[in-house]
């Protein structure tokens, strides 16, 4: 049987719930049996928490309490999805500009904004740092979610579910955007699908069409682009036995690398460019550019040897 210690709590959150940030009244228990503890890397603890998180029934496997908070937080998120959607759909001032009358409507435009600001809160809500009697905890967030717009989602396709709930978009559509866009684009996917919530499927066809035709120009304008920056005429470079070869020469020209010292300066840029290349290969490129630079400094040598002299 665990016996569970009681996370630190600062003064002013004393009665607050570390997973939604309402008042609380009772805890959370991590993990929910013996089985885990020895994965965990710590003592079992218990969190505050308000009754509703407190009763969210999270998987007994999990090891993470990260991902018992997300597993909490995604269940918020799609019991509230439609007070979220109030934020997706309306600002305050549409709202209060909104001629809502009646006994139901008028009492919606008077207290929709807050019933979205109050989810909203809830579920943006981060928790203090965890520790116990003041000895912080090791625990490393290793949860592969998805954020956006402030919110954490267990995954982009629980993120697409809220969207297709909370803002009534097409879940097809989205889900088929994000994959064209990819998941860093959801903001620009979301745009689309929000402009047409109720499509058919020939309508769904063409944005998809379009949007597809649209990424290919776009990739073929940066190819052109990249292309232009580098000097087709450059020749490859052989420092005793060490090539600087073509593309690490047109990479330094396009990037108006003056001498050694400034390449040094952007090591980390000349890397991450060519991170495609693998290890090796892209250190290989590197010092025999740096070879190449290195004999330019004898004006001797690039009157005589250096084919690409014209070019610097």
């Amino acid at each position: 049987m665990n016996t569970y210690s009681h996370i630190d709590t600062p003064f002013n959150l004393r009665h607050t719930c570390w997973f939604c940030g309402e008042p609380s009244n009772d805890v959370v228990e991590f993990p929910k049996t013996a089985q885990p503890v020895a994965k965990i890397g710590h003592s079992p603890i218990a969190l505050p928490a308000c009754n509703e998180c407190a009763r969210i029934n999270y998987s007994k496997n999990l090891t993470s309490i990260w991902s018992v908070r997300d597993q909490i937080k995604h269940t918020l998120i799609d019991k509230y999805a439609k007070h979220l959607g109030i934020g997706e759909n309306w600002t305050e001032q549409e709202l209060i500009d909104s001629d809502f009358s009646g006994s139901t409507l008028g009492g919606f435009g008077r207290s929709a904004w807050k019933m979205y600001q109050i989810a909203k809160q809830r579920v943006d809500y981060k928790g203090w740092p965890l520790s116990v009697d003041d000895i912080p905890l090791e625990v490393y967030d290793e949860t592969s979610g998805f954020e956006f717009d402030g919110t954490r989602y267990t995954s982009i396709n629980s993120c697409i579910d809220y969207f297709t709930k909370a803002a009534g978009v097409d879940k097809e559509l989205l889900s088929q955007l994000v994959d064209i866009v990819s998941s860093d684009r959801f903001s620009y996917a979301l745009r689309i699908s929000k402009l047409n919530k109720n499509v058919s499927n020939t309508k769904r066809s063409e944005i998809i069409e379009e949007v597809l035709q649209q990424e290919s120009e776009q990739e073929e304008i940066l190819l052109e682009q990249v292309n232009s920056m580098f000097n087709p005429n450059v020749e490859e470079v052989n420092i005793s036995g060490s090539i600087a070869p073509v593309f690490a020469i047109q990479w330094a020209l396009a990037n108006k690398v003056k001498d050694l010292a400034h390449l040094c300066a952007l090591e980390d840029e000349y890397f991450d460019y060519f991170e495609h290349l693998g290890g090796p290969a892209a250190f290989m490129s590197y010092n025999g550019l740096q070879l190449y630079l290195e004999s330019r400094q004898d004006p001797e040598w690039v009157e005589k040897s250096d084919p690409n002299k014209q070019y610097w």
